[in-house]
């Protein structure tokens, strides 16, 4: 096989796991998981079903890869936000605002998201790659955290727990959002989140 004809197919591939992800995403959003036929699936990415299993071998690792990529682009996305030599406290509070407004413009991943489980819980029942997307993200929210203790902007105490009680209190505000309508715009959201934090964990 030539180079060009792998590049060719390599970009084929790529496509059509795009649009199966992207249609499955919407599907498992409206529908839920369970009534979600990997024939819709198929219909809805415009693929056959023959073409569909020849990028992924069922729904499961079709629900996978959706929380492989969304959560790869999230954490990338937060990561970068909260690495800076401001103090710890105020690149805590710009991770937050930054994930939740990415949250608000991905409602599908969102709903999806919400019904898997605690987002404070080790995620059990899931793939490896999911259980390290929770690790990364906690260890890396609880370093923040850590940091902000150090310069006295935190409260003191364990920076794991923080970091689960700062996510569980975004599931419980994300929830809350999704349930009333989605009405609140991603700054307004953000806020009241914010304040929550900076009562529970935040000295000022």
């Amino acid at each position: 096989m030539s180079e060009a004809v792998a590049r060719a197919r390599s970009a084929k591939t790529s496509m059509y796991r795009t649009l199966v992800v992207d249609a499955a995403e919407r599907l498992f959003a409206s529908r839920g998981y369970e009534r979600t036929k990997i024939q819709d699936i198929a219909a809805d990415s415009g693929l056959s079903l023959g073409t569909l299993y020849s990028v992924f071998d069922g729904k499961a690792d079709i629900l996978e890869a959706i929380h492989d990529e969304r959560l790869g682009e999230l954490f990338l996305l937060v990561s970068k936000a909260m690495a800076s030599d401001d103090r710890a406290a105020e690149r805590l509070l710009r991770g937050n605002r930054l994930f939740i407004r990415w949250l608000t413009e991905h409602p599908d991943f969102l709903r999806i998201h919400l019904g898997n489980s605690a987002w404070a819980s080790n995620p059990k029942a899931v793939s490896e790659g999911r259980v390290e997307a929770w690790h990364r993200g906690i260890e890396l929210i609880a370093a923040v955290i850590r940091r902000a203790m150090d310069e006295g902007d935190a409260f003191e105490g364990d920076p794991v727990l923080s970091a689960r009680l700062m996510v569980a209190m975004q599931q419980v505000f994300m929830s809350a959002w999704v349930e009333s309508g989605m009405q609140q715009d991603a700054e307004a959201l953000s806020n009241r989140i914010e304040e929550q934090i900076g009562r529970s964990l935040l000295r000022s």
